[in-house]
Order: C-alpha cells, then sequence, then structure tokens
C-alpha cells in the first residue's frame, strides 16, 4: 500500500453540536485516529484538565477538511477507545485520546499516516497544523514549521518556532501530528500536545511516537516503521555489522583475514559497487579489532602522502590536537624511511598490531589531481613493504578492478602483488536472500511469501548488490504492519524501477 500524504490522515476535532475546531487529530490505521485528551475534554465542553475518561457513548466529530472544498470536508463519528488523561498541571505526562470511527469509513483520498520514531540529526524540523487566533486562521487553519530540539523532561520532545514562519504553533494546534519528510512521503514523528500561550518563547511540545504506542497499544505496536536496516548506495560500517546488518560475506571476510596475517599488503580489487569498503569496514576492521588490533582509514585524494601521514599521526598521537608540525614530520619521514620499518616502530609505540585501509586506491590515478610521479611513488613505497621480524603494520587497499592495467604496469608489479590480490566477485543468487531477509526480521519485519526470491531474480546476481540495497531502502517505507509485499514493491516498479524513480523525483524537486 502506498502511503498517503497529510492531506489525507490530518483531521480537525470539533466541538460537540458545532463546528468550530477545538484541535486535530491523525489517522493511524483504517478506523482508528489519534488527538490529545485535552482536546477530546475541550470538545465536549469539559474542563481540559478533566482526569475521567469520557463515556462509552460519548461521540466526537471529526472532519477531513483539507480533502474538502469550500463547503467543507468529510465528517465522521468517533468513540473514545484509548484514554491517557491529561496533566493534572504543567506538561509532563500523559494527554493521549484514542478514537475509533463508528459507522462510516475513511472517506475517499484519508489514509493512515506512516509512524516514524523522531531523530534530530535527520529531522531538524517538522510541520504542524492548526487552527490558530493570532492571526485569526479559524476557519480554514495553517501550517507551521518547527525546529526539533529534542527529548526534555516527562518524556517529551521539545519543538522550537522557525524565524521563518509567519505564525508560531499556539494552543490550535493541539493533537496535530508532528510532520517529517521521508523519502516515501510524510511521515509523523509524534503529536503535538502543548503550545505556549507566550510569545517571547514560542514554546511546543510533542509526545513522540514511542509514548503514543504506550498509550494505545493494541493499535499502534505494529504501525511504526523501524529504522531502516539497508544502506542504499552507502558502504556498510562496522557499527551495522555490531547490529547484524551486514551479511552474505562470512566467507570472504574469513579469506582476506587470513591473507592480512600473511601479507603486509593486500589490495581488494572488484567492480564498482561489488561491496570493496563495506568488505573492508564491516567485515575485516572489525574482526581484527575484536583481536586487539588498533585500526585506522583514509583516502588518498590528491595529496596520498598527507593523508597517510595524518593517519600514522592520529595513531601515534591519539589524546593530541594535531598541528601542522606533526603532519610534516610524519610526510617526511613517509619519503625518506621505509614504510614497514616506520609502521613497526609505531606499532612497538602502541602495543599492538596496526591495520590501515586505503579506501579508494584509484583516486590517485586521475592525473588531474594527483601529479603521477607522486602516485607513482605511492605506490612503489605500499609495493615496497615487506615483512617485518614483529609483523606489525598492515595495509589493505580497494581498487575498482578497472584501474588494475594502471597498477599492472609498474614495474615487476606481478612479483611484488604475487599473492597480495584479492580478487571481490559479485555474491551468487544463492546468498542474496540472506541479505534481503536478515536485516529485515532483526527489526521485525518480514516479507510476503515469495516477494524474496522475485527480488533476488530481479536483481540479477550479486552485480547488482548496491542497486539491491537501494531498491530494499527505497522500499522499506512502504511497508504496512512490518509487512512488505508485492504490491508494495511493484509500487516502487521494482529493483529495475526504483533508481530510475528516485531520479525522477529528484529531478522533478
Amino acid at each position: 500500500m502506498l502511503p498517503v500524504g497529510r492531506e489525507g490522515f490530518t483531521v480537525r476535532v470539533l466541538r460537540v453540536g458545532s463546528s468550530a475546531p477545538v484541535g486535530v487529530g491523525f489517522v493511524v490505521s483504517e478506523r482508528h485516529i489519534l488527538t490529545c485528551a485535552h482536546v477530546v475534554n475541550a470538545a465536549l465542553s469539559r474542563d481540559k484538565r478533566f482526569q475521567d475518561r469520557p463515556g462509552d457513548d460519548a461521540r466526537i466529530q471529526v472532519e477531513f477538511a483539507i480533502l474538502g472544498d469550500a463547503d467543507g470536508g468529510p465528517l465522521r463519528g468517533c468513540k473514545i477507545d484509548a484514554w491517557a488523561p491529561p496533566p493534572k498541571s504543567g506538561v509532563a505526562g500523559g494527554d493521549v485520546a484514542g478514537l475509533v470511527l463508528v459507522g462510516e469509513g475513511l472517506p475517499e483520498g484519508a489514509g493512515p499516516a506512516l509512524l516514524v520514531d523522531p531523530h534530530a540529526p535527520h529531522h531538524p524540523e517538522v510541520e504542524v497544523f492548526g487552527y490558530p487566533d493570532d492571526p485569526p486562521r479559524r476557519t480554514r487553519g495553517t501550517w507551521t514549521t518547527l525546529h526539533l530540539r529534542g527529548a526534555v523532561g516527562g518524556g517529551l520532545v521539545q519543538l522550537d518556532d522557525n524565524s521563518t514562519s509567519a505564525i508560531r504553533a499556539q494552543p490550535g494546534y493541539s493533537g496535530s501530528p508532528a510532520i517529517v519528510k521521508e523519502d516515501a512521503g510524510d511521515a509523523v514523528a509524534g503529536m503535538l500536545a502543548v503550545a505556549s500561550l507566550d510569545k517571547d518563547t514560542g514554546d511546543a511540545y510533542a509526545i513522540p511516537v514511542s509514548q503514543l504506542i504506550d498509550a494505545w497499544p493494541d493499535v499502534l505496536a505494529d504501525r511504526t516503521i523501524p529504522p531502516c536496516p539497508y544502506r542504499g548506495l552507502r558502504s556498510f560500517t562496522a557499527a551495522d555489522a555490531a547490529q547484524g546488518l551486514f551479511v552474505g560475506r562470512n566467507e570472504e571476510i574469513n579469506q582476506l583475514r587470513g591473507m592480512v596475517t600473511h601479507q603486509p599488503l593486500v589490495v581488494v580489487a572488484g567492480a564498482s559497487g561489488v561491496g570493496k569498503s563495506s568488505l573492508i569496514s564491516a567485515g575485516l576492521i572489525p574482526a581484527v579489532e575484536h583481536d586487539g588490533w588498533l585500526t585506522a582509514a583514509f583516502r588518498p585524494g590528491d595529496k596520498p602522502f598527507s593523508a597517510l601521514a595524518k593517519i600514522l599521526t592520529v595513531l601515534e598521537l591519539p589524546d593530541r590536537a594535531l598541528t601542522s608540525d606533526d603532519l610534516a614530520r610524519w610526510t617526511n619521514r613517509l619519503q625518506a624511511e621505509e614504510l614497514y620499518e616506520l609502521g613497526s616502530e609505531l606499532a612497538l609505540l602502541r602495543g599492538t598490531l596496526i591495520l590501515v585501509h586505503v579506501d579508494q586506491l584509484e583516486e590517485i590515478f586521475d592525473s588531474t589531481a594527483c601529479p603521477p610521479e607522486v602516485a607513482r611513488r605511492f605506490l612503489d613505497m605500499l609495493l615496497d613493504m615487506e615483512q617485518s621480524h614483529g609483523d606489525y603494520l598492515r595495509m589493505v587497499g580497494t581498487l575498482r578492478s578497472d584501474f588494475l592495467p594502471y597498477l599492472a604496469a609498474l614495474p615487476d608489479a606481478g612479483n611484488r602483488l604475487r599473492e597480495r590480490l584479492f580478487i571481490l566477485s559479485p555474491m551468487g543468487k544463492n546468498r542474496l536472500p540472506q541479505v534481503i531477509t536478515q536485516p529485515a526480521e532483526a527489526t521485525g519485519v518480514r516479507y510476503e511469501d515469495g516477494l524474496v526470491k522475485r527480488i533476488a531474480a530481479d536483481t540479477g546476481g550479486g552485480n547488482g548488490l548496491a542497486l539491491l540495497e537501494f531498491t530494499l531502502e527505497e522500499l522499506w517505507h512502504h511497508q504496512q504492519q512490518r509487512r512488505i509485499t508485492f504490491a508494495d514493491y511493484y509500487g516502487i516498479n521494482g529493483v529495475t524501477g526504483a533508481l530510475s524513480g528516485y531520479a525522477e523525483r529528484a529531478y522533478q524537486g
């Protein structure tokens, strides 16, 4: 099922016997709506902090105002199913009411909102809808933007006024969904519960999705979208490996671990998107760190000696701010001494073995950025690494396979690379189902029977691993009740259409 936009899940709550709005709510399932308990109290003409749950015969009327026209929007009647009373004083605790439609179902164009937990770095702003008095917008309502600041006492999330918004949040916004933008469209990160009348502070607070679930678990427990376990076009990291999200490469990790044990330099070559960086970052590095090794990574860019010097300086002086003198000292030493001897000295100083990852080694072959003579000297330094008595320093580089001829053209490269070249091949189709299902299962999400097999077949083997991850990330936010279906998959046009669809949306935007 494709998610609906804000106009399809936002409702206004009306005072009983009147068309006047007292607050806002939002649809969370085919028959369920959330709002604040104090909004329900206002609709029933009770004191806003009244604690007792309304009787079973109480009815609340909601209007799908944004779906309507000049004559108004579709109206629906609701009864109260869940009740967490508003706080007796202050702003902390409770204030959730769960409504169930009575009689007719949702009008055409309406549907449940996607529910996600808020993460301030990813969602710095939220949008809320309401019916303010200042300036008066009680007839049609209006949107405003708030900054998401993070959690405060009582489990609430603080929202601050956006200085660019013409209208600040105020009591007429109570019960509004706090809307954030996801790749799949509008999503709800919480419910606005408190908006200050104080023009100087502009304080507003939202109840996060996690607390909404606690207030109405029977309806909301399976409605949230867990954090996406797929990495799209990004590389996997050690943190992903710790969460069990990097799967399907155990054989290659073990093989590479064995090579690194016996060789001071290993070059991992493979096609673009095959997973070279992920194999090192989420596979090899966690494995050797488990054995007590120190690790570091860098990209050579157009100044490979300086980039490596910075990493070695950090390894030597991990608790000190680096200076230009530190960097110059290591840069000079790299060009005057053997790398394996310097590495052995550094490893002895730190008291453990060291692995340094040179990511995207092909960058030094860009002659417009890195002078060919500098690139040749840097590669010679790596290829000339020899076994030191303590075997203290290990270097592992990742290289796109279409740049292998450049590496092979170096004098005596064949002998110097013998037993040091690791070719990473595309993942076989038999391993793709594990890549698809295992991360989802870790978050309690399942695929419709037969869908995993269909996706694996459409991927065309491990050559499409990056495209597969991208497709799964796009598909993730279309799930309903922790389940991904064929309809969701075909809704994004499958593996072949997911990227083109995303590109078209980006272009149109």
